[in-house]
């Protein structure tokens, strides 16, 4: 193995519980460790599993959400994003409820229960994926793309929330453990004051408050900020967490304008056809 960077895995159980933002109910989740190869497998109450890969999303509605038979879990981005940041390859995640909590609205709590956690090396080689050319997917005026890269990730994202305070913000980051743990993972959760009204009236964001999300008004915020710009940093995040359902760390530039679960989730599978990876799209993941 010399030369070669490992797998990694966990190096011991933990856990954490909390309110599902969506649902309201008590979630809960433990990170176990995991043999090299099989990658990041969750495993819900009745021990059903669905990998956390792309072509088994089977819906995006202001969330990730896997299923495969029996198996059903939503808002798995934020857990998924820490575990690509911080280069956990392999790990099972026993789930009770019908999502993964929401903790604080960021990605904070989940880095500090993998560092809890500590890591473990694996003999397997670490797989690296390889764009041999530009991939790239849209949906209406949202559009992601990964271009290759001869080392490491960067991402460069744009959002535009106009008519309100958060209005146009760019982000550009050189992804590295430090720079996700201090730079994305603190971003919170976020909605604007209409898509919080519709929300809740479709039966969403029930668990959603102070505590672990912010609104985005006409004239301000509804609370501090962890930073000037914090909502692009929160669409970075998510980006992270949906790409890494790709199934494999790959170097390259990704450039989002205005991204979503729908059109990251879309890029995540075109990864994985290019790097081989992806046997048959299971679902299509419904709408932002």
């Amino acid at each position: 193995m010399s030369g070669k960077p490992q797998q990694t895995t966990v190096a011991r159980p933990v856990g954490v519980e909390g309110i599902g933002l969506h649902s309201e109910q008590r979630c809960a989740v433990r990170l176990l460790p995991a043999r090299g190869d099989s990658g990041v497998v969750f495993v819900c109450g009745s021990g059903a599993e669905v990998p956390g890969r792309a072509e088994f999303v089977g819906g995006t509605q202001r969330g990730t959400v896997l299923e495969s038979g029996g198996a059903r879990v939503g808002c798995v981005e934020h857990l998924m994003a820490v575990l690509y940041g911080m280069g956990v390859d392999n790990v099972r995640v026993e789930v009770e409820g019908p999502e993964l909590p929401a903790l604080d609205g960021s990605a904070a709590q989940w880095l500090k229960l993998v560092r809890r956690a500590g890591m473990k090396r694996l003999g397997a080689a670490r797989r690296v994926g390889r764009l041999q050319q530009p991939v790239w997917e849209s949906h209406g005026d949202a559009w992601v793309l990964a271009a290759p890269a001869s080392r490491g990730l960067s991402l460069a994202v744009v959002v535009d929330f106009e008519g309100t305070a958060a209005g146009r913000q760019t982000l550009w980051l050189k992804l590295t453990g430090r720079s996700f743990a201090q730079e994305l993972a603190p971003a919170r959760t976020f909605a604007t004051m209409e898509e919080v009204e519709a929300l809740r009236a479709a039966g969403l964001a029930l668990g959603g408050g102070p505590e672990n999300a912010f609104a985005v008004r006409a004239d301000g915020y509804s609370g501090p900020l962890r930073f000037p710009d914090e909502v692009v940093r929160h669409k970075a995040l998510d980006l992270v967490g949906d790409l890494a359902l790709c199934g494999r760390r790959f170097s390259g530039q990704v450039i989002a304008v205005k991204p979503g679960h729908r059109v990251n989730v879309a890029l995540a599978r075109a990864l994985s056809r290019s790097f081989g990876e992806c046997r048959a799209e299971k679902h299509e993941a419904r709408s932002d």
